[in-house]
């Protein structure tokens, strides 16, 4: 079984639609000279050369010396301007062709629903910028994978975009699981991924936005790979407790709040058997980036509506995980600056 190569559907979108997200993907590319004056001035100014306290204290120190930078000033005025237009765009590029769109889009399974409209304070913000929300429009999931993935991210990121996440899933501590459950699974390329790496498991992929898990069902029946979607908070799924022996996740600890992560943890030592492992991948700590990419990612997560990514990057996870129960915890860097940091722990017996 394969399921590494989508569909084409993205690529039925309209002239109009390609160029207009094509543009977008040329501005974003037309960034990187400015960023390297940037890190030039930086470099120049020797503000890096000692240690810092903390992150606050880093972005003041860093801050002082590119605000006034007109190629600083730029970057922020084109991701802030590009990323708010981005969905819109493809949206309106979905609706010029949506019954052709929406016949692509939709699965055949339904996706179980276990939280309807009742969803937590965190899920009313635009994410990333994305307008209206991961559930602004009917078909989120669909345009977000197709187009802005397609359009945008695929060209920003050459190669296998999602590869990192099929090497997660092969790290967890196991090398047979028999019933997995994915949380923040988005449009299912962790879940995918999971599909691969563990043919004959169960996999459950929930997510808070319907949209998009509505659209992991539909890529996963694509593929001819079975899942279940569940339309649920990652910290409170509503699955039945004990049945899981592996609950993992790709790069959602960062979209929520820290007591919320803690609560992850806490619905993810519910959901498993005793023996069964936790498996969450996110953004790397501040403390395992070099000085200049902890600024970078501070200052591009303040300007990219992510509002506790630094929560995330500062928080203690293997304390998280022993509140709630876990032992044997441990962590590990998956790749370049410590990017994607794995926190693997075990239920006890």
């Amino acid at each position: 079984m394969t399921t590494s190569t989508p569909l084409p559907k993205g690529e039925l979108i309209d002239q109009r639609g390609r160029s207009e997200l094509e543009f977008l993907q040329a501005l974003r590319a037309g960034l990187t000279p400015l960023r390297t004056q940037v890190r030039e001035r930086v470099d120049a100014t020797g503000v890096l050369d000692t240690p810092y306290e903390d992150i606050a204290e880093l972005r003041t120190r860093v801050d002082g010396v590119v605000d006034e930078l007109q190629a600083h000033r730029l970057i922020g005025a084109i991701l802030s301007w590009s990323r708010g237009v981005a969905t819109p765009r493809a949206a309106a590029a979905f609706d010029r062709k949506r019954s052709e769109f929406k016949l692509l889009a939709t699965p055949v399974s339904e996706v179980v629903d276990y939280i309807g409209d009742d969803v937590p304070r965190y899920w009313d913000y635009e994410f990333h910028g994305t307008a209206g929300g991961w559930d602004g429009h009917p078909h989120m999931g669909f345009i977000h994978h197709e187009m802005i993935y397609h359009y945008l991210l695929k060209k920003i990121f050459p190669g296998d975009l999602f590869a990192q996440r099929g090497m997660i899933a092969a790290a967890a501590p196991a090398d047979t699981y028999d019933n997995i459950v994915d949380l923040g699974c988005g449009t299912g390329q962790y879940t995918l991924k999971i599909a691969e790496t563990y043919p004959k498991a169960k996999i459950t992929a929930v997510d808070l936005s319907r949209t998009q898990v509505q659209y992991a069902l539909r890529r996963a029946e694509d593929a001819g790979v079975t899942i279940t979607g569940v339309h649920a908070a990652a910290e409170d799924t509503g699955l039945p407790a004990g049945e899981a022996d592996l609950v993992t996740s790709f790069i959602l600890l960062h979209e929520v709040p820290p007591h919320t992560i803690r609560q992850v943890f806490v619905e993810a030592f519910r959901l498993l058997k005793p023996g069964g492992h936790v498996h969450f991948s996110d953004v790397a700590p501040y403390s395992e980036r070099s000085p200049y990419q902890a600024w970078l990612d501070d200052w591009d997560a303040a300007h990219g509506n992510e509002p506790w990514w630094r929560t995330s990057a500062t928080i203690d996870l293997v304390q998280a995980a022993a509140d709630a129960g876990f032992v044997d915890i441990n962590q590990a860097a998956h790749g370049p600056e410590s990017y994607p940091w794995v926190t693997t722990a075990c239920k006890p017996e």
